[in-house]
């Protein structure tokens, strides 16, 4: 598989291997039809149908949006820091 970069607003992060902006089309759940997520900096961990996933967002759509869209907007790291920066390690477990 190619090499994939992240679109728009970028940190570091987003280009490690469970935030990758690839298109939503190339996602697989689990045996369960289930797409799980984890928090590095938490213990938050999630589960979505990836049935669901398909429902709300485009089959081109990527998983660096998606997955922003998706996770928890309680968490102090979701807000942006000082610096603009997101420190919330929300990602796809999948993928990692």
């Amino acid at each position: 598989m190619p090499e994939r970069t992240p679109l728009g607003g970028t940190h570091a992060r987003d280009f490690d291997d469970g935030r990758q902006q690839v298109p939503l089309s190339e996602l697989t759940g689990d045996d369960l039809g289930y797409v799980r997520f984890d928090c590095t900096r938490c213990p938050r961990r999630g589960k979505i149908r990836l049935e669901a996933l398909r429902a709300r967002f485009a089959p081109a759509a990527g998983l660096v949006n998606i997955l922003n869209a998706v996770a928890p907007k309680d968490c102090p790291g979701a807000r942006r820091d000082a610096q603009g920066i997101k420190r919330c390690g929300f990602h796809y477990r999948g993928l990692r």
